[in-house]
C-alpha cells in the first residue's frame, strides 16, 4: 500500500492557505480500510461527520463529531468512515489545520512556555472535546473557507496561535509534552508497539509503518527482540489469549474474528495445532 502524504494529498480540497499554514475543509466517501498517512506537518483535526480511527505509535483512538485531535509530524494509520449508513450522499467530513513543527517552537518561546521536565513517553497525540469557544472558532474559519476568503500570513499565524492557546489553556502539560522541543519519539519501543497493537489485527506492513521501518528491518529487529518471527509470535500470543477467553465460557465462534482469523475453520485448525485439541474440546476440559 502506497502511503498518503499530507497536507499535499488534500491540496485540491476547499481551503485557506497562507505560507505553510493551511485551513482545510475535508470531505470524502469514507471507508473502513486503514490508510498509511505520513504527516509532513503537524495537524489539528476536527471531525464534523462520521468518525476517524487512528493508530499512532503504540496507541489508537477514535475521534467523533464534537472532538478534535492534535497530531504531530510522523507516520499514522487512519480509517475515516461515516456512521449514518451507506447512502452515497452521506460523507465523512472534517476540518484540519496544518502547520510546520517550527511554529510550535516559536509559539512556546513567544509565550514563555517551558517544555522542560515533560514526560518522554507521553501520548503520541492529544485528543480533546470541543468547547463553546472552539465551536465558534471553527464556525468563523469555515465561513472564510466557504467564502473562498484568503488570509495574509500574519493573520493566518494569528488564527493558528489562537487555536494553540485555546488548546494550551485546556491541556497545558499534554501539549508541551507532545510538541515540546525536547520530546522525541525516535526511541519508540518496538515491544510496546507490538504488545499494544496485538489485538488490533494490524498487518506486518502496518506495524512496520508505525515503527518507521521498512518491512525487512522490522522483521529483523523483531527477531532480535523476541527470538521469533513476528508472524509466529503474534499468532501464538493470540492463541494463548484465546485460551483465557475459552476458560471464561466463550465459544470459538465468538472469538475467531477478534483474534484475526477469517473463518472458524482456520481458527480451529491453528488452535489444535498448538494445543493438541480443538477449542470446543479445550472448553469442555476446563468445565470438567
Amino acid at each position: 500500500m502506497e502511503a498518503i502524504t499530507v497536507p499535499g494529498a488534500v491540496k485540491d480540497k476547499p481551503q485557506i492557505k497562507a505560507g505553510e499554514i493551511s485551513f482545510v475543509y475535508y470531505q470524502e466517501r469514507g471507508s473502513l480500510l486503514r490508510n498509511q498517512v505520513i504527516f509532513n506537518q503537524c495537524a489539528v483535526s476536527f471531525v464534523l461527520n462520521g468518525q476517524k480511527e487512528l493508530y499512532r505509535h503504540a496507541d489508537c483512538t477514535i475521534i467523533r463529531p464534537g472532538q478534535g485531535l492534535l497530531i504531530p509530524e510522523g507516520n499514522t494509520l487512519i480509517a475515516e468512515h461515516t456512521v449514518n449508513g451507506t447512502s452515497n450522499d452521506v460523507l465523512y467530513s472534517s476540518f484540519i489545520v496544518f502547520f510546520p513543527q517550527r511554529l510550535i517552537t516559536e509559539f512556546f518561546a513567544k509565550h514563555g512556555l517551558s517544555t522542560k521536565n515533560t514526560q518522554a513517553d507521553g501520548s503520541p497525540y492529544l485528543l480533546f472535546s470541543n468547547t463553546a469557544y472552539l465551536n465558534e472558532y471553527l464556525r468563523g474559519i469555515r465561513t472564510l473557507v466557504d467564502g473562498q476568503q484568503q488570509l495574509s500570513y500574519p493573520v493566518a499565524l494569528h488564527k493558528l496561535e489562537e487555536l494553540l492557546l485555546i488548546i494550551y489553556e485546556l491541556y497545558p502539560t499534554q501539549l508541551t509534552t507532545l510538541l515540546g522541543s525536547e520530546h522525541n519519539n525516535t526511541g519508540l519501543s518496538l515491544q510496546k508497539l507490538v504488545e499494544n497493537n496485538l489485538f488490533n489485527n494490524l498487518t506486518l506492513d502496518e506495524l512496520a509503518f508505525l515503527a518507521n521501518r521498512s518491512l525487512s528491518s522490522f522483521k529483523r529487529d523483531f527477531e532480535k527482540a523476541y527470538g521469533l518471527s513476528p508472524q509466529k509470535y503474534i499468532r501464538e500470543r493470540k492463541l494463548e489469549a484465546a485460551c483465557i477467553e475459552l476458560k471464561s465460557g466463550r465459544r470459538a465462534s465468538e472469538l475467531y474474528i477478534t483474534f484475526g482469523y477469517e473463518n472458524l475453520s482456520n481458527f480451529n485448525t491453528a488452535f489444535k495445532k498448538k494445543f493438541g485439541v480443538t477449542p470446543a474440546a479445550y472448553g469442555q476440559q476446563i468445565v470438567v
